[in-house]
């Protein structure tokens, strides 16, 4: 299995991975939320590839709030992109309080692979400092019963995964191709929708430069 796949099977899941068992009610999040940006600076879009193969995996879409558009705005004005350019634009991203994402799978995964890719994740982001060993742990080895209800299964082509984001709170939405809702649960802390974030735009991610140069487009 590629580093990219394993990559997208943590930011696929790590969210699924943290939140609590109640299940929240109300429609599935959507990038068209009304609480959401709709300017070229509110989203971002990316095809992520098997590196080797380059077998396409799924798509990814990141929507934000209105107020982190103008900051991703104001942020890019005159500016060529940079590493100090995508150093900000992550940052403002990661202090966001409305997001939603959304990664639909463009080839089957086993969950296996996402499990694999999920630990594989977690030390990469404990090594930047975004959370911390205890934290690292806790997820790795609740993994197996957190996503027992898909190991047969895994996802599909067609599948998706939403994360919507709001100041302290976490919905992570997971609908199979046929319209049936796999997931829905919710999780309350800061620290957990953070991760979220930072599972995309974290140093080094396979998404984090992707995604920061559609921005505006």
């Amino acid at each position: 299995m590629s580093k990219t796949l394993r990559s997208t099977a943590w930011a696929g899941c790590i969210a699924v991975a943290l939140v609590c068992s109640t299940a929240l009610a109300g429609g599935v999040p959507s990038l068209g939320d009304s609480d959401l940006g709709k300017g070229a600076f509110s989203k971002m879009h990316m095809l992520l590839e098997k590196t080797v193969l380059k077998v396409d995996v799924a798509t990814i879409d990141v929507r934000v709030d209105p107020k982190t558009e103008a900051k991703l705005a104001e942020i890019s004005k005159g500016k060529a992109y940079s590493p100090g350019l995508e150093k900000d634009l992550a940052n403002a991203t990661l202090a966001a309080e409305g997001v939603v994402i959304q990664l639909k799978f463009v080839r089957d995964v086993s969950l296996d692979q996402w499990i694999d890719g999920v630990r594989e994740s977690l030390e990469k982001a404990q090594e930047a400092g975004m959370i911390d060993g205890g934290l690292r742990a806790k997820v790795s080895s609740g993994l197996p019963d957190w996503f027992k209800a898909l190991k047969d299964s895994g996802f599909h082509d067609g599948d998706r995964v939403l994360y919507k984001i709001t100041p302290g709170q976490l919905r992570t939405v997971a609908v199979l191709k046929d319209g049936r809702v796999a997931v829905d649960r919710s999780d309350t802390g800061a620290e957990k929708t953070r991760l979220v974030l930072a599972s995309y735009f974290a140093p080094g991610t396979d998404y984090r430069e992707l995604l920061l140069r559609s921005l505006g487009k």
